[in-house]
This record gives structure tokens, sequence and C-alpha cells, in this order.
């Protein structure tokens, strides 16, 4: 149902793979969807959010960011937002430049971190013409704050400025695991709950790896969307989020951002906690919430055969 394709950003070659609906495009092409996947995560664990867009009437690109998965990239591992951003950017260069995708009718969707990449790519890249955030991250520095203690964020301060002089001697960077129990010194120290999602995705997804440089934490900390989610409009922008326990993506940061954003905006609050999107029933439930969305205001004035292929 997808087939994989290589797309340049920045002198490198990002995978994505590549989603169309069954049949002959529409005039003037099908409306296209970026995609892309949260914390260090990978494309392969896209394929529900990409079916479902896909038999919804949508060309779909789920991504792999560089130095991620089937991606291109040395060092391996480097979660430089602004970079991603980027890849984004490209994905979408890419998808207005094929036939049988409508340069006009592009939306994104991104999850978790990639979120908050939708987020800033939506308000820089005015070729975006609706976006949708799932429980996003909203601030970099709250993030990274939010998920310690006092000491513990003192400790990974330290970390990063002796990173920064190692690199600075011409040593080579540390490395952290993407996640790892309170106190330690990682990308997310989690839960039980978390730790586990997480090792799910090791065993099931081969091209995952379970380490970021240590370097991906300062910039990480130096990205905002929460600053920049008002540039957004008057393009239409939505939030799914959770309501339940979620200690990932908490409910109060989220409303933040949506404060921030201006009209047109919408946000959608689902029962669950914070793995509960990436699981059934609430995968298919934000699934639902986000393909109409993206009708109303990606297939709107389509002609009839493209109406009813979606």
């Amino acid at each position: 149902m997808s087939e994989e394709i290589f797309y340049p950003s920045d002198g490198l070659k990002c995978a994505a793979d590549l989603y169309l609906p069954e049949g002959a495009a529409p005039d003037g092409g099908w409306p296209g969807l970026v995609l892309g996947h949260g914390f260090s995560l990978v494309k392969s664990m896209l394929v529900s959010q990409a079916t479902y867009f896909q038999e919804a009437g949508f060309a779909v690109l789920a991504i792999d960011y560089r130095t991620f998965g089937n991606s291109e990239g040395e060092i391996r591992g480097q979660l430089f937002p602004l970079k991603m951003v980027d890849d984004y950017r490209n994905a979408i260069s890419y998808m207005e430049a094929r036939d049988d995708v409508n340069a006009d009718r592009i939306g994104i969707w991104g999850t978790s971190f990639a979120g908050a990449l939708a987020t800033y790519v939506a308000a820089v890249d005015r070729r975006v013409k609706a976006t949708v955030s799932q429980v996003p991250v909203t601030d970099g520095h709250i993030w990274m704050k939010l998920q310690r203690n006092r000491t513990d964020w003192v400790h990974l301060l330290d970390a990063i400025d002796a990173d920064r002089a190692k690199r600075l001697a011409g040593e080579p960077g540390d490395r952290m695991p993407v996640v790892a129990p309170p106190g330690d010194i990682c990308g997310i120290p989690g839960d039980e709950g978390i730790r586990d999602f997480f090792a799910g995705a090791k065993t099931l997804f081969p091209t995952w790896s379970d380490t970021l440089t240590l370097e991906s934490v300062e910039k990480i900390i130096e990205f905002s969307p929460l600053n920049m989610v008002d540039r957004i409009s008057p393009r239409p922008y939505m939030i799914v989020s959770t309501s339940g326990y979620d200690i990932i993506h908490p409910a109060d940061t989220v409303a933040d951002l949506y404060k921030r954003a201006r009209d047109p905006k919408c946000i959608e609050w689902l029962p669950y906690d914070q793995t509960g999107l990436y699981l059934d029933p609430g995968m298919t439930e934000a699934h639902e919430v986000a393909a109409r969305f993206f009708t109303e205001h990606l297939m709107k004035g389509l002609s009839n055969r493209a109406q009813r292929a979606a």
C-alpha cells in the first residue's frame, strides 16, 4: 500500500513512505499530507495513520528525518529541531512537484515532538494549508524542565556544558538513552508506562535507535513553537490532545499553545492518557477527528470524482 521514496533535503537523501489513494488522481491531483512521528521515532510507526488518511482520499508522505531511520545523515540520532523543520518543508516541496498531488492543497500532521515541528513548519511556511498537531510538545525548554526535578535539571544542564567543551576540544560528543528512569541523563525521564512504550518500539521497528546525541537536548531547549504559533493564522490549525494522565504532553501546556494560536483554530480533547492516542480505540478516534478537519479544509471544492473517491 506504500512505496519508499527518497527526497533531497540540504544535500542529504531523506526516506519517506508514499501512500496514494486507489484509482486515477482527480483533476489537479490529490490533496496531500506530510506526516512526521515524535521524539526519535521513525516512519514505519506511522503506517496506521498514513493508511487511514490514504483511505480518506489523501496522498500521504510519512517521513524519516535526517539521521533517523532510513534517511541519510551523520552523526546518527541528532535530533536538531530546525533541521527537522527543513526536512518537513523539503517533503512539502517533493509533494508539490508531483503531478498527482495538488500543490495548493497540502497539509501537515505531526504527533508529540512532531506536533511541535508541524506547528513551527506551519508558522514559517505559507504553503501549508491546514495543520493538525497531535499531543504537541509546545516549547523545548519548558518540556525538558517540566519532566525533571530541580536537581536533575541542573545535572542535565551541567552535562550539556561538559559535552560542548568535549566537542570544542575535538572529542566525540556524548550519547544518551532516548528514555530512562528519572534521575538519569536522557531525553525523556519516563515513568514505567513510557519506558514500556519505547521498549516495544525497539522490538517492533528495527530502524529505530534507542539513543540520541546529548547535543540534541541543547538544540531542543532552544526550540519554541509556542512563540511561533500565532503566525499560522489565517490558515487553519487544529490540536488533538489528551485530557487524561499525561506527563509527556501536560494539558496545561497544550492549552497555553492553543491560547497563543489565532483563528481559525480548534482543539479536540480526547479522554485518554499519554499513550492512548497510539493504541485503539484512541488512535482511531484521533484519526477520525484529524481526517474530518483535513477533509473540510483541503477537499472543499474538489471535483465530484475526487469527492466520491474520498
